[in-house]
C-alpha cells in the first residue's frame, strides 16, 4: 500500500513539474506515513539551520500557535537558511527580488521597496513583532541573524492591525543550541564584493540550561556606476535561560548598520520618454554622495509549557532607528543639449518603536476531534520624526559629469535658511493595542474550520511638529477560513481576511486622513509530498481596499495627501518548494497580478510599476556527496511608471557550485547575471529612478563549521 501511495505522488509531481526521470529513480521506495506528535514542541521542530531542507512543514507567520502549513488557509512562502545560503543573499531585498510572488522596486541594498500583490510591506516582524519597515529610512534588515525568513501574503488584521494588504514578513531569529557549534565565513567577488562572517553557539553552564550566541558580519560592495564602497554591519547577541524545564526567557539584541552612495538611477530623455541605452556607466551622483543607517533592536520573552499542551508565549521588541543623508541627483529629464538640472537631497530621520504581545494557545477534544484556541492581547507604539531638506537647482550639468558639482551640506543649509533650500519636518505618533481571540474547529478529521475576530483602538497624532491633528478609534476585524483534506496530504483551502489600518498622512487642510480598510478572499490548493519535504500550492485572490494615501503631487513626499477610491486586485500564484528528493532541492513560482479593475491614477503610482507576469526558479542538485550545482532564473514582463516612462520584459539567470572538501570546510562559487544581460528593472519619472540591472558578478566564499 505504502509503494503504491509514494508511486502516486511521484506520478502527480511528474505530471506538475515534468519530473519523469525521478518517478523511476524513487518508485521502489517505501516511506512512513508522517505522524505529529499532540506534545512536541513545534518552535523547535521547525528550526531550518540544521537541516539542508528547501521548505519547511510548519510556520509561525500570521499564527501565535505554530501550525502545519497546510492548515492555514492563505499562502505562505518559507525560506530556508540553506536557501539563503545557497543564493548568497545579505539584505532581505536581495532576497525578495529572488522570491516568488515579490516585487521589488530595486534601490540601493537595504533601501528597496518590497510588494506582494500590489501592496508595499511597511513593516517587518521579528518573532511575530513589529516595527517599520522603510526604504527612505534603509531598514530592509540583514539576513544573517535569522533562522528563516516567513512571509505571508495577504492582510491579517486578526493579529496585525497597523499591517499591511500585501501581507506579513517575519523574520524567526536563530536562538542559542545547547551544543557547542560555529562557523567562520568569508568571500569576495567583482565589484570588489567581500564578506567576513563569525557565529558561535553553546551551553554557558554544565547543565545546559543556560545558552549564548553571538554573530557578527560585515559585508559589502562598490556596485557600478557609483565608485565608493558600500557596507553593512551585523551584530547580533542572544540568551535563553531555562528556568523550569516548562519555562524559557530569552533575551536578544540585533545591532545592524550600513553606509551607502545613493544611487537614484539614470534619467530619460524630456523630449520623448526615451530611456538611455545600457549599458551605461554615468553616475548620476557625486562622489560625496552619502547614506548611513544604524539600528538597535532589543528581544525579551518567556515562553512556558503547560502539562495540559497548552502554551503561554510573551514577547517584547523595542527598535531604535537612526538615518540621514546627504546626496544629488537628476532633478530633471536630459534635454536636447544632454543637460540636466542637478538636485540635492538631505535627510535627518529618527524612528522609535516598542511592540508587546501575549497569547495563550492550548489544544481542546470535542468528541474524537483535536480543536485549538488561541487568545492574546498585543500594543504598539511607533515614533516617528522626519526632516527633509531640498536644493532644486543646483545648476545645469552634463548628466555624464556630475562629479564635478562641488560638495554642499544640503540639511545645513535648509536649517540655516539659505536661499534656495527648503526644508520640511514631520512629526507622527501611532500608539495601538487590541485583544484578539482564534478558534480551529474540526468537526470531522478532514475538515478546519477558523474563526477569529481582534477589538483593537488606535491613537495617532501627525503635523509638522508645530501643528499636530490627532485621529483615534476602536474597530473590529474578522477572520475566517475553512482547510480540507480532499485526500492525505492535500487540501482545498478558502479564507477571508480584513484589515483597519490608521495612516499618518495629512491632506491639504491638515487633518489625517481616514484609516485604511481592506479585505482579501482568498482559496486554493495545498499540497505535500515525501513527508512533507515537498510543498505546493495554487492561491487565486481578489483584494479590495479603500483610502489609500498618495501624495497630491506625484513622487513627492513633501506634499499633502488624497485618500484613493477603491482599488480592486486579484491574480494567480502558484509555487513549489523543498526537496525533491535528499539530493534534489527547488523553490519555483509564478505570479500573475491583474490591475485592471484599479482606475488609474497619477497618485497612484505603485500600481503601475507591478508586472503582470512574474517568475522565479531556484535549484540544485548534490552530484556527488561533497559537488553540488544549482540554478535559478528571475523573469518578469514589462512595466510603465505613471510617468510614462516604459521597459521591456527580461530574464535573468543564476548559477552556483559548492564543493565541501571535509565535513567542516566548504567552498562555493556564485555567479549572478550569468549572460551579462541588461535591462531596467524599475522605471520611475524622466530624472530619476530608472534602475538597470546588475552587471554579472561572480563570488567565491569559504566557510568553516566546527
Amino acid at each position: 500500500m505504502k509503494q503504491f501511495k509514494l508511486k502516486k505522488e511521484v506520478l502527480l509531481l511528474t505530471m506538475l513539474f515534468s519530473t519523469t526521470a525521478y518517478a523511476q529513480e524513487k518508485a521502489d521506495v517505501t516511506t512512513l506515513d508522517t505522524v505529529y506528535a499532540v506534545n512536541e514542541r513545534i518552535y523547535n521542530a521547525i528550526v531550518t539551520e540544521k537541516t539542508r531542507d528547501y521548505s519547511s512543514f510548519a510556520s509561525t507567520v500570521g499564527t501565535k500557535s505554530p501550525a502545519l502549513v497546510r492548515e492555514i488557509p492563505q499562502s505562505i512562502s518559507i525560506i530556508t537558511n540553506q536557501q539563503i545560503q545557497d543564493r548568497e543573499v545579505k539584505t532581505f531585498d536581495q532576497l525578495a527580488a529572488k522570491t516568488p510572488g515579490l516585487r521589488v522596486l530595486a534601490n540601493d541594498d537595504g533601501r528597496s521597496s518590497v510588494y506582494a500583490r500590489g501592496y508595499e510591506y511597511s513593516e517587518y516582524n521579528i518573532d511575530g513583532l513589529p516595527a517599520q519597515m522603510q526604504s527612505i529610512v534603509g531598514t530592509l534588515p540583514n539576513l544573517i541573524a535569522f533562522d528563516r525568513v516567513e512571509i505571508m501574503r495577504g492582510p491579517s488584521g486578526l493579529f496585525d492591525s497597523s499591517g499591511e494588504m500585501g501581507g506579513i514578513v517575519n523574520f524567526v531569529r536563530k536562538r542559542p543550541t545547547q551544543d557547542f557549534q560555529g562557523s567562520l565565513g568569508a568571500g569576495f567577488g567583482t565589484a570588489k564584493r567581500y564578506n567576513l562572517d563569525g557565529d558561535i553557539s553553546g551551553s554557558l553552564n554544565t547543565s545546559g540550561t543556560l545558552r549564548g550566541r553571538l554573530i557578527a558580519q560585515t559585508n559589502g560592495e562598490s556596485p557600478k556606476p557609483a565608485k565608493q564602497n558600500n557596507h553593512h554591519e551585523t551584530l547580533y547577541a542572544a540568551l535563553d535561560w531555562d528556568l523550569t524545564p516548562q519555562t524559557t526567557v530569552g533575551l536578544g539584541y540585533l545591532y545592524q548598520q550600513r553606509e551607502l552612495t545613493p544611487n537614484n538611477g539614470l534619467p530619460a530623455f524630456i523630449a520623448d520618454n526615451r530611456l538611455l541605452s545600457l549599458p551605461e556607466s554615468a553616475f548620476i551622483g557625486a562622489d560625496w554622495n552619502k547614506f548611513s543607517m544604524q539600528s538597535h533592536d532589543v528581544f525579551a520573552d518567556l515562553k512556558h509549557y503547560f502539562a495540559d499542551d497548552a502554551h503561554l508565549n510573551i514577547g517584547m521588541r523595542y527598535s531604535d532607528r537612526q538615518a540621514d543623508s546627504n546626496y544629488i541627483f537628476a532633478g530633471t529629464g536630459i534635454n536636447a543639449a544632454n543637460k540636466v538640472r542637478a538636485t540635492g537631497l538631505g535627510t535627518d530621520i529618527k524612528q522609535k518603536s516598542l511592540a508587546f504581545d501575549a497569547s495563550y494557545s492550548r489544544p481542546f477534544k470535542l468528541g474524537n476531534t483535536k480543536n485549538d484556541l488561541v487568545v492574546g492581547v498585543d500594543y504598539n507604539h511607533f515614533d516617528y520624526d522626519y526632516d527633509q531638506a531640498r536644493v532644486t537647482n543646483l545648476g545645469m550639468v552634463d548628466y555624464r559629469q556630475f562629479n564635478t558639482i562641488s560638495y554642499v551640506d544640503i540639511m545645513k543649509n535648509a536649517r540655516l535658511g539659505t536661499s534656495g533650500y527648503a526644508l520640511t519636518q514631520t512629526r507622527e505618533e501611532l500608539t495601538e493595542k487590541g485583544i484578539y481571540g482564534k478558534l480551529v474547529l474540526r468537526p470531522i478529521d478532514q475538515l478546519s474550520l477558523i474563526v477569529g475576530g481582534r477589538l483593537g483602538h488606535y491613537e495617532i497624532k501627525a503635523g509638522d511638529g508645530l501643528t499636530q491633528a490627532k485621529a483615534s478609534k476602536t474597530n473590529f476585524t474578522g477572520y475566517a477560513g475553512a482547510v480540507f483534506d480532499i485526500v492525505p496530504n492535500h487540501s482545498l483551502y478558502i479564507s477571508y481576511s480584513s484589515l483597519y489600518t490608521p495612516q499618518s498622512d495629512t491632506d491639504a487642510e491638515g487633518r489625517i486622513l481616514k484609516a485604511r480598510q481592506g479585505t482579501q478572499i482568498e482559496g486554493g490548493y495545498k499540497g505535500s509530498l515525501f513527508d512533507d519535504k515537498l510543498n505546493m500550492r495554487l492561491s487565486v485572490y481578489r483584494l479590495r481596499d479603500v483610502n489609500a494615501a498618495a501624495p497630491i503631487i506625484p513622487g513627492d513626499s513633501r506634499s499633502s495627501s488624497v485618500a484613493l477610491g477603491k482599488r480592486v486586485m486579484q491574480g494567480f500564484e502558484a509555487e513549489v518548494s523543498g526537496n525533491i528528493t535528499d539530493k534534489w532541492r527547488i523553490h519555483a513560482g509564478y505570479s500573475y497580478l491583474d490591475t485592471s479593475l484599479v482606475i488609474p491614477t497619477k497618485s497612484d503610482v505603485a500600481i503601475f510599476l507591478m508586472p503582470r507576469h512574474s517568475a522565479n526558479l531556484w535549484t540544485t542538485y548534490d552530484i556527488t556527496d561533497k559537488l553540488t550545482v544549482g540554478a535559478g532564473v528571475n523573469a518578469m514582463s514589462k512595466i510603465k511608471s505613471s510617468q510614462d516612462i516604459s521597459a521591456g520584459g527580461y530574464t535573468l539567470f543564476d548559477a552556483m557550485v559548492s564543493y565541501r572538501f571535509t565535513p567542516q570546510l566548504k567552498v562555493q562559487l556564485n555567479v549572478d547575471n550569468v549572460f551579462n544581460r541588461h535591462a531596467y528593472i524599475r522605471v520611475g519619472s524622466t530624472n530619476t529612478f530608472n534602475i538597470p540591472s546588475k552587471d554579472r558578478s561572480i563570488y567565491a566564499s569559504v566557510r568553516y563549521q566546527f
